[in-house]
């Protein structure tokens, strides 16, 4: 009962600052503990999120604030055998994310006591099940990146994200995995949180620029999000990031071979993509404007790769010819 769990803990802390007597300390534990015995899960639940959401939540985050407390908190996160344990500490996290004047109070401890790394254990944990586990948990990777999702849009967490190794291995080793269509219900959620730690890791791109599984992962994720706005926002903001760190670096001839190769194969992913959501010039939102530069900045680097290869070559024969193909559809694009 983890509502119960926290409302006893909050209570005591509530005690502790009111500096009341330890016997009505504890006198006021037992009675909470028969209250939370008494109450039915279900109201537990929806009390602590409506308590959180109400013009009492400050009260009840500043009695959240002791580091026993949120260590606790944090120890639960750890806690991902019971899936109904997890949905229910994930659904506590999530409404303190939603608000601004508790999560404003409570990250920069949260961060301290490790939640970045109690995060990236629950990723690494179910990732690492037993795919007959995963079939009894079919909902808990999801539940997890998703979450992953709301904490990577805060700006000292991604911070904090782009400087963990663990979580940019496990990010990259998921976008490279074979089978997209076993894991398409993650892919958004996994480029969404690639896209914000990027915005505050620059750092990392020169690491991942010139990793070809993890380019040609992404552009096998494009099929599997057209109709998820958001996340296409986050694949080609990454891909615009790769790819223009890739064109500034001095290329030899076998990696010019090697990008070649790929975005001719791959190219029509993009091409479908990109022809099934034509941007409207008339109703361009600034979404769209910041879509229009990723993809402009894409095909623009994809064209300098293939004219630089196509000068290289100087032959003929099928391999040219696609390159040549690629080429002048970038061009036509972009024009």
């Amino acid at each position: 009962m983890l509502c119960s769990f926290l409302l006893i803990l909050t209570c005591v802390a509530v005690c502790k600052k009111k500096n009341l007597h330890p016997e009505i300390v504890g006198m006021s534990i037992v009675a909470k503990f028969h209250q939370c015995c008494i109450l039915t899960q279900f109201f537990l639940d929806r009390l602590f999120a409506a308590i959180l959401r109400s013009s009492a939540s400050v009260s009840w985050a500043q009695a959240l604030l002791p580091d026993e407390i949120l260590s606790r908190i944090l120890l639960i996160v750890g806690k991902t055998d019971n899936c109904t344990l997890l949905e229910k500490i994930i659904d506590f996290l999530s409404t303190v994310i939603d608000n601004r004047d508790v999560i404003a109070m409570l990250i920069q401890p949260l961060l301290k006591l490790g939640l970045v790394d109690r995060v990236i254990g629950l990723l690494t944990n179910e990732i690492e099940r037993s795919p007959d586990e995963k079939l009894d948990r079919s909902g808990s990777l999801d539940l997890i990146l998703h979450f992953m999702e709301e904490l990577s849009a805060i700006h000292c967490v991604s911070k904090a994200m782009s400087s963990n190794d663990r979580l940019i291995k496990v990010l990259v080793n998921m976008i490279k995995w074979p089978d997209k269509v076993e894991v398409a219900s993650y892919c958004a959620s996994v480029v969404i949180v690639m896209s914000n730690i990027l915005t505050d890791g620059k750092h990392l791109v020169p690491k991942i620029s010139h990793d070809l599984p993890f380019l040609e992962g992404l552009l096998e994720v494009l099929p599997e999000v057209p109709d998820d706005d958001q996340a296409r926002y986050a694949l080609w903001s990454i891909l615009s990031l790769i790819l223009a760190q890739v064109q500034g670096t001095e290329l030899n001839s076998s990696s010019l071979d090697q990008f070649a190769s790929l975005f001719s194969g791959k190219f029509g992913l993009i091409k479908d993509d990109l022809e099934s959501q034509v941007i409207d010039e008339e109703k361009l939102t600034p979404e769209d404007a910041l879509l229009k530069e990723w993809t402009s900045r894409c095909l623009m680097a994809i064209s300098f790769f293939m004219e630089r290869w196509i000068k290289v070559k100087s032959s003929t024969g099928d391999s040219i010819n696609n390159a040549q193909e690629v080429l002048s559809y970038c061009q036509k694009a972009l024009h």
